[in-house]
């Protein structure tokens, strides 16, 4: 099995498949990152539903997403889109990596990272979902935000993506 992050609307822009051992690492590592530059609630909702994509909650191969689902605000989207920017490349400085009992293999993951980064910079505004239709997995959106005080990841409603080691 794999995972899917597509563009559904995107034209020219291919989805981004990754198998479920890789698919954990990039989830980790962007948890991670994010949730070491949020400063916002906006920007700790974003690291929040980064974290929710949990293989150890929703099961192997069923993570994927499109990136219309990721909660974007209309409003304010040149600013979501330049902090999953700094996400990735946060990701890809190692920011958080020392919170991780391995090493992941940097080849791999730095190629997935950067096809994201094309993928997020591809995307506009008027494909993002509007609140209403946008599905929060576990219960919902998260009405506080706490750390895991191992791993230092904004945690989402069933527990913290490294610990449950999705």
């Amino acid at each position: 099995m794999a995972n899917l992050i597509t563009y559904r609307e995107g034209v020219n822009v291919p989805p981004l498949q990754m198998s479920n051992g890789l698919t954990s690492v990039f989830v980790s590592v962007l948890s991670l990152a994010a949730s070491a530059l949020a400063e916002t609630d906006h920007q700790r909702e974003l690291a929040v539903w980064i974290a929710s994509r949990d293989q150890a909650v929703y099961g192997l191969g069923l993570v994927g997403f499109d990136l219309a689902d990721l909660p974007w605000s209309k409003s304010k989207f040149a600013e979501d889109q330049a902090f999953l920017l700094r996400v990735i490349e946060a990701a890809k400085a190692k920011v958080g990596w020392e919170h991780l009992d391995y090493s992941p293999n940097e080849a791999w993951l730095f190629d997935c990272l950067d096809h994201f980064a094309e993928m997020v910079r591809a995307f506009s505004v008027e494909h993002a979902l509007v609140e209403e239709e946008r599905i929060w997995p576990f219960g919902g959106k998260p009405e506080s935000f706490r750390l895991c005080t191992e791993h230092h990841v904004y945690l989402h409603n069933m527990g913290c993506v490294l610990c449950n080691g999705g």
